[in-house]
């Protein structure tokens, strides 16, 4: 009986969701409260997705993994104990460690390790980080780890990656796994959600979860009236549920059970129609994302949603683009939308996706302060005239100039083509475009709004 009951609530609560839909607009700055949630990773230290490329299709996300400053892999002991720096001397030169400052403090997942000179190296999970003095190319090891593991490969691919690079049995890839260190109740995880820009709790389905603010746990207020009823789901707890962790039950006024964080009933928002969204930050002051670490960004950069098309970053309002090699056999439609670029191929290509003086009229590149320092998703490249430029996610990211307003994507889905008519400088950057667009050719930089 209890399971048909909790399988109705399941089914009344995703309906509800998908016939009351109302999207929120605008920027999505985070509030005080989800401000003070400490960050996702230190300072220095980058997260990077491991992606599977497909020819002839977009890239295959595998999972994500922490980087050094420049995006290298970084890799763990899997036979040390945890805590413990035992990555001494010869070892030490082959894998270097990932050094802390002096004043480091442990936050989140993070603690700082004392090496036996006195240095302090950052661990994840209790496990110190090192990189890899072999890794040539930032990020190939994880590349060849994640292509390993990945069943469903093709044969010539499984050979491929079985001759590459990959660390010794006892090494292990640092996965960014914000979910083993937390303790939930069953249908709550801890996910990382790129419209929130933080690591927050979702329901099973990934749909993103709010924390009523202000309000005590069994005060007789956990939203009763009408209005809130039909904007905010409760997440139900079953009937014989117990407290996990840092999450209790409430006895609603009406007697069924809900799920709390830190005291404060949780909710779903109606609004948010797909997995991922985070919509309702926007809505009611009082209730903020249950979030449980923040991700690094920019000043002044922030999540905002552009009208018919989704989710977007933007610097002071202006909507953000990244310029990537395209594939002239699909046209660059692979890299469109949400679909994965892959890492490494931002990284060849820098700040050269516009380099020219008539380009550079139109694309502005996003300055990066001289003290900025690669962080999260977040990474610092140097131009070749020497200036410092933001890229996210491996991709330079730009304002266009053709934007006129805030909200605006007039630079979303153009082509700058390469051409092989003009001075050797500009067929050496087509034949280069060329190689770095893929199994199928094609010369030329295809523009996209940066998605987060």
């Amino acid at each position: 009986m209890m399971g048909l009951r909790w399988s109705r609530l399941a089914v009344w609560y995703g309906l509800v969701a998908a016939a009351f839909a109302v999207l929120a607009g605008g920027p999505t700055q985070a509030r005080a409260e989800e401000q003070s949630a400490p960050r996702t990773v230190p300072p220095g230290v980058t997260l990077v997705e491991v992606v599977r490329e497909l020819n002839a299709s977009a890239a295959q996300l595998l999972w994500v993994r922490l980087g050094d400053a420049d995006g290298g892999t970084l890799l763990f002991r899997a036979d040390g104990g945890p805590g413990e720096a035992g990555c001494i001397d010869e070892c030490a030169e082959e894998f270097p460690p990932l050094l802390a400052p002096p004043d480091a403090e442990p936050f989140a997942d993070w603690s700082p390790v004392r090496r036996p000179d006195g240095r302090l190296q950052w661990a994840y999970q209790s496990h110190p980080l090192h990189t890899w003095s072999l890794e040539e190319e930032p990020g190939e090891v994880a590349t060849n780890v994640g292509l390993a593991e990945t069943a469903n490969m093709k044969l010539a691919e499984r050979a491929a990656a079985g001759g590459a690079l990959r660390p010794p049995p006892e090494w292990r890839v640092a996965r960014f796994e914000p979910a083993r260190s937390i303790e939930v109740p069953a249908g709550i995880e801890a996910r990382f959600v790129s419209s929130a820009q933080a690591v927050v709790l979702t329901d099973f389905e990934g749909f993103t979860l709010y924390a009523l603010e202000g309000v005590a746990e069994n005060n007789g207020q956990t939203c009763s009236d009408h209005g809130c009823e039909v904007d905010w789901l409760p997440v139900p707890a079953p009937a014989l549920a117990l407290d996990v962790g840092r999450f209790s039950v409430v006895t609603r006024k009406d007697g069924s059970r809900q799920w709390a964080w830190r005291g404060r009933p949780l909710y779903r928002y109606r609004g948010d129609l797909l997995p991922g969204d985070a919509h309702g930050r926007a809505v009611d002051e009082r209730r903020i994302m249950a979030v449980l670490t923040e991700n690094f960004r920019p000043p002044q950069v922030a999540v905002t949603a552009l009208e018919g098309y989704g989710d977007a970053l933007a610097l002071d309002g202006m909507t953000l683009y990244t310029g990537s090699a395209f594939e002239k056999y699909w046209g660059g439609r692979n890299l469109r939308d949400s679909f994965k670029n892959a890492y490494d191929r931002g990284k060849r290509l820098g700040g050269d996706a516009c380099a020219d003086t008539q380009c550079l009229t139109m694309w502005r590149p996003f300055r990066a302060a001289a003290d900025a320092r690669s962080t999260g998703f977040w990474e610092v490249f140097t131009r070749r005239d020497g200036s410092r430029q933001w890229a996210y996610k491996g991709y330079a990211v730009y304002t266009y100039a053709g934007d006129e307003a805030p909200g605006q994507n007039r630079g979303q889905a153009t082509y700058a083509f390469a051409t092989l008519d003009g001075s050797p400088e500009e067929i050496e950057r087509a034949v280069w475009l060329a190689e770095l667009g893929g199994t199928y050719g094609g010369a030329g930089v295809y523009w996209n709004v940066a998605k987060p």
